[in-house]
């Protein structure tokens, strides 16, 4: 289901992690090229190195797509393995195994195979959008954060045009009983309340029950000004933890959960959200 006005977010991670993979030669074909300064004439056609992505068989990629999408996990990993056996230098190989083992949520399994990828070809962002996601379901939120910090920089240094054209990132995937939460981030505040984060909730089959917020109402904030006249001054504003849902007759419902003087971290926002969501208070959506 789609909320009217929202931007269609993927469904699950496999998915998600899976566009990273493919999308990796178009994005690593913006980063500039760096001469060595030993050469005196440009490499031909035939001086360049066979590029390893290119060596992987196609029909098997295809097959270890199609059993990850059908959740079929120990095929899909078998087979990955074995197109990581055969192009053991290809950075896309080392992400398919990744991303297999990080939709099994065996995230620190999934770790190595993102480093050495990241080895292979460290100017691709979709390599850090892994790791960031691998961390963060690891519970490191060192990493986690430079990882953040790094794809920032990438989303706004003006050399990776497609990348920057992207508005949000996915920063984990949160098991909640029989449901599963997406943190998602927003480079800039998004849409008419100025999203920051947004939280999807899917129920045990996948479907969108409904979303939370962290947002920043301009309504909000004269009152704040009021109250707060130095914060705000400063440069603060009122938050508030909204949650958004759709009847079945197609209306968008919206509830107000709280209210955050100043921007809350990111874990007091999951934090909350989780409790939440434990508690079945949740915004849920009535099937059409």
């Amino acid at each position: 289901m789609l909320l009217p006005g929202s931007r269609r977010l993927i469904v699950n991670s496999a998915a998600l992690a899976l566009a990273a993979v493919l999308l990796a030669p178009e994005l690593q074909a913006q980063v500039p090229t760096v001469p060595t300064q030993t050469a005196k004439q440009p490499a031909t056609a035939a001086q360049q190195p066979p590029n390893p992505d290119a060596q992987i068989d196609p029909q098997a990629e295809a097959k270890v797509i199609a059993s990850l999408q059908a959740r079929n996990f120990d095929a899909a990993l078998t087979g990955a393995k074995a197109i990581l056996a055969a192009n053991p230098d290809s950075p896309k190989a080392n992400k398919l195994v990744g991303v297999v083992l990080l939709d099994q949520q065996k995230s620190a399994d999934a770790l190595p195979y993102f480093q050495k990828a990241l080895q292979l070809s460290p100017g691709d962002p979709t390599i850090n959008a892994l790791l960031l996601q691998a961390y963060a379901e690891s519970g490191d939120k060192v990493h986690r954060d430079q990882q953040r910090a790094i794809l920032r920089g990438y989303h706004s240094d003006g050399q990776h045009p497609v990348f920057a054209q992207i508005p949000s990132f996915l920063i984990e995937t949160i098991p909640v009983g029989d449901k599963t939460i997406q943190a998602t981030e927003f480079y800039e505040p998004s849409g008419q309340f100025h999203f920051y984060y947004r939280f999807n909730v899917f129920d045990a089959n996948g479907h969108l029950r409904g979303f939370f917020a962290l947002e920043s109402d301009d309504a909000d904030q004269p009152l704040f000004a009021k109250q707060h006249p130095k914060q705000a001054a400063a440069g603060e504003r009122r938050f508030s933890l909204d949650g958004y849902s759709q009847s079945a007759d197609g209306h968008v419902m919206q509830a107000l959960y709280t209210f955050f003087d100043g921007q809350p971290s990111y874990d007091d926002v999951r934090s909350l959200v989780v409790k939440l969501v434990q508690e079945g208070k949740e915004p849920v959506s009535a099937a059409k």
